[in-house]
């Protein structure tokens, strides 16, 4: 994500102690979404669906981004923890096993883990389920040209969701994830929303609503130098936390629990590759470190289910 929304009349582009409450959104205007073609990835209209198999889909739709959203890809190599799941409901965790994880996290979030997902075609409940779980960054605060807090993990201004939240409900993703690990569930699994370009281009009226579930991971931005004063293209590395990879891999198992098997993963600039002002997010994501906190949610939830808890993975 690009910006920040405009919350009670202010801008919260720029950092700060105050905890910021919630308010009214509105988002900037931004130009009609024109198509060249359908993405690096192919996306078939007909079918609801990237090219390939989920296994080729995947290895395209996480391909690496780079500075400034240049997409290297897609990758040879899946983590098995990926690669070997994906479109499929092989070791999916049960309800009460994640009810479980859930309350030994001391997470109290209503997950609504007993409802369906979002169908595409803006909900109609005949068309295609939501396949794809698309990861973005937030890409603020900006702290500009000035240096990072001591400590961007744990800073207070950094990883407040309040700055995220929308008295009137159009946050731009179903959940946002901080640093530190914290959740916020802005829309329900069952909610069809849309927060990338293509997926508003008019080519598609409403199908692709609801096709896709959306996640925001906390990342600040700096100024990149020699690319214009506002720009927020330079991020830290590592792009996430530990934490942050552990609570991306609970509400990935969660929303693929609703769907009935393992979400497609998806990157939103790949997504958006071709487009004007594209995003580039997520920048410096680890897809290692996801696939090994995914390992250990399995794993886990698999000892609080009582079943036999499945061997680690390799690489």
């Amino acid at each position: 994500m690009r910006g920040l929304p405009i919350i009670a009349g202010l801008v919260f582009a720029l950092t700060g102690n105050a905890a910021f409450a919630g308010g009214n959104c509105r988002f900037p205007p931004s130009r009609p979404v024109v198509l060249k073609d359908m993405g690096p990835c192919r996306f078939d209209q007909g079918l609801l669906s990237f090219a390939g198999d989920f296994k080729q889909q995947t290895a395209c739709l996480v391909s690496p981004v780079a500075t400034f959203g240049k997409i290297d890809g897609p990758r040879e190599n899946l983590p098995v923890a990926l690669g070997d799941y994906v479109g499929r409901s092989k070791e999916l965790p049960s309800r009460e096993a994640l009810t479980a994880l859930l309350r030994e996290r001391g997470i109290d979030i209503d997950f609504a883990l007993d409802q369906p997902i979002a169908h595409a075609q803006s909900g109609d409940p005949v068309s295609r389920s939501a396949t794809y779980f698309v990861i973005h960054d937030t890409s603020s605060p900006n702290y500009m040209g000035r240096a990072w807090p001591a400590d961007i993990d744990t800073d207070r201004s950094i990883n407040n969701l309040n700055r995220y939240s929308c008295d009137n409900k159009i946050e731009r993703a179903h959940a946002f994830i901080n640093r530190t690990g914290a959740i916020m569930l802005a829309h329900d699994f069952s909610v069809p929303w849309r927060a990338t370009k293509f997926e508003m281009a008019p080519d598609f009226g409403n199908a692709l609503k609801g096709l896709f579930v959306h996640v925001e991971l906390v990342q600040p931005r700096k100024r990149y130098p020699g690319r214009g004063w506002a720009n927020d293209f330079l991020a830290p590395s590592p792009g996430f936390t530990r934490a942050q990879y552990d609570s991306l891999a609970l509400v990935y198992a969660i929303a693929s629990l609703r769907a009935g098997f393992w979400l497609i993963p998806a990157f939103h600039a790949v997504i958006d590759d071709g487009i004007f002002d594209k995003h580039d997010d997520p920048q410096n994501f680890d897809l290692a470190a996801f696939a090994d906190s995914i390992d250990t949610l399995r794993r886990t939830t698999g000892r609080l289910a009582g079943a036999p808890v499945p061997a680690e993975t390799a690489r």
